[in-house]
């Protein structure tokens, strides 16, 4: 039986590997990180064999301490918080470890648009791909030469450490979770909100830039096959053979935009597929980072899992779930 320890459980991605694990894996003994007692009361309803570690990404001397009895911890709550990712990196690597500790952190696919962030870039189009299993190092340069990577940085410097590593670099993630809490992404399902509240669509800049996409099922599944590879003893697929770029297909911005502006008119929410152009500064003021994650490119390839893992996606497209999302959308806001 091995332990877990997860942050993030209540969250949109560390909520459906929460769900994967605990109804996939029931012999791994699961601890998670909370703060807050309603949602601990949720977890455990749902989900009565985990056990609730009380506390929140400060509280580095439990991170460290959870992390010193886990096989594996998977560090779901934050991309950027390096305090806790310190703490991890501490309780894993201690001296009365017996076994390897495996680390798996969710970073995000921005990694590769620093220079478009930089220079104010958004809605434009770019030539420049990534695939994981053949251009690592490449990504791997542009993380170590971005400084504000502190968590990416300190992950990817673990070559030669006893600590094994993966990075997971979430692209446009779709689809509603099966998490306990959180259910909802970020990315299509605010373009659809902010569209139904304005009654009509829009686009930042001229919506010519491209990310990856997956569905959160096809995440999950990816969590739990580089779980079954930790606790296996497998260690060839971390560290430097341990970035992944999970994604099963590429969309415009300028597509997403139009697919959701023309479902909300067939669901007669609006009256005009009409778009508005909008500027970074205006998305960040409807939406939180928004021009980052509407307005730049990461056109990423998974390669890797396929070839190490024999991971697999299936999930619904995300242009299939437009009519989906712009319902559920709806009735988050109350409309009829």
């Amino acid at each position: 039986m091995g332990k877990v320890f997860i942050t993030g459980a209540t969250g949109y991605i560390g909520g459906e590997v929460l769900h994967q694990v605990a109804t996939l894996r029931p012999n791994v003994k699961i601890s998670a990180l909370n703060r807050d007692s309603a949602k601990a009361s949720i977890l455990r309803k749902a989900y009565p064999d985990i056990e609730i570690i009380p506390g929140d990404l400060d509280n580095t001397e439990v991170i460290e301490n959870e992390a010193k009895g886990a096989d594996v911890v998977l560090h779901l709550a934050s991309t950027n918080h390096i305090g806790s990712a310190r703490a991890i990196l501490k309780g894993l690597s201690g001296p009365s470890r017996k076994h390897p500790g495996y680390w798996l952190q969710m970073s995000g696919a921005t990694m590769v648009a620093a220079a478009e962030i930089k220079e104010g870039r958004y809605g434009e189009a770019s030539d420049k791909s990534y695939d994981d299993f053949h251009d690592d190092e490449s990504v791997r340069s542009l993380i170590t030469a971005n400084p504000t990577r502190a968590v990416d940085n300190l992950v990817i410097a673990q070559e030669d450490s006893v600590v094994r590593t993966a990075l997971i670099a979430g692209p446009c993630i779709h689809g509603k979770g099966d998490g306990p809490v959180n259910q909802r992404s970020i990315q299509a399902p605010e373009i659809a909100r902010l569209t139904l509240e304005r009654k009509k669509g829009f686009r930042l800049g001229k919506g010519q830039n491209v990310w990856g996409n997956v569905h959160i099922h096809d995440l999950g599944r990816l969590f739990v096959a580089l779980l079954d590879a930790a606790l296996a003893g497998d260690s060839q697929v971390w560290n430097q053979n341990g970035l992944y770029f999970p994604e099963n297909g590429k969309l415009s911005f300028g597509e997403l935009y139009s697919a959701i502006a023309k479902e909300a008119v067939e669901q007669k929410f609006i009256e005009t597929t009409d778009l508005d152009e909008i500027t970074a500064a205006e998305a960040n003021q409807m939406s939180t980072h928004a021009a980052a994650i509407w307005g730049t490119n990461a056109i990423l390839t998974s390669s890797r899992a396929q070839a190490q893992l024999k991971w697999k996606p299936c999930g619904t497209a995300l242009l299939d779930e437009i009519p989906d999302l712009i319902k559920s959308e709806a009735k988050r806001l109350g409309y009829a």
